[in-house]
């Protein structure tokens, strides 16, 4: 559990990019540029749990640039859902009980219900990263194929652990 209070003292994702030095022109344009469909949209609207969504990130990290502005997006279309950015360095107490095999990884994306209990978790890449990394290695536009499909990949795990917890 995370005291309610604690989570409120978070940045709210718009608070938290105005935050952002490093990779400033990235974190925006991965924010502006990603779109959910109109099925996608009307799929997120119909799950009315209540969710506070606590992220922990930091700006330089990759993963987070890339990852953080598809579920914040998804996290706003959901209809009773917060999301509020930590930076993790500044709040390792809560980091520390997400680790991996002992090991820090951001971004960590932890869903609470309505009594601020975790439900689920999710860290900093998706399942499938290594095989679409390879997949698109040696292809002409490999890189922004490989991009475009980790954003597909994070949403589809986002879509998954909704579904997963929206019964709870």
């Amino acid at each position: 559990m995370i005291p309610k209070d604690r989570f409120d003292s978070g940045h709210d994702f718009d608070a938290y990019l105005k935050t952002v030095n490093a990779k400033k022109e990235e974190w925006r344009k991965n924010y502006q540029d990603f779109q959910l469909g109109e099925t996608e949209k009307q799929k997120l609207s119909t799950i009315t749990n209540q969710f506070y969504v606590l992220a922990l990130a930091e700006d330089w990290c990759g993963d987070a640039v890339r990852h953080l502005p598809v579920i914040a997006k998804m996290i706003e279309a959901l209809p009773n859902a917060q999301l509020k950015v930590f930076f993790r360095d500044q709040n390792l107490d809560l980091m520390d009980k997400f680790t991996v095999d002992g090991k820090r990884k951001i971004p960590t994306v932890i869903f609470l219900d309505k009594d601020c209990k975790v439900s689920a978790v999710w860290i900093e890449k998706p399942a499938n990263t290594d095989q679409l990394k390879q997949k698109f290695l040696n292809q002409e536009d490999g890189k922004q194929k490989y991009l475009s499909a980790l954003k597909e990949a994070v949403k589809q795990e986002i879509f998954s652990l909704l579904e997963e917890i929206k019964d709870r």
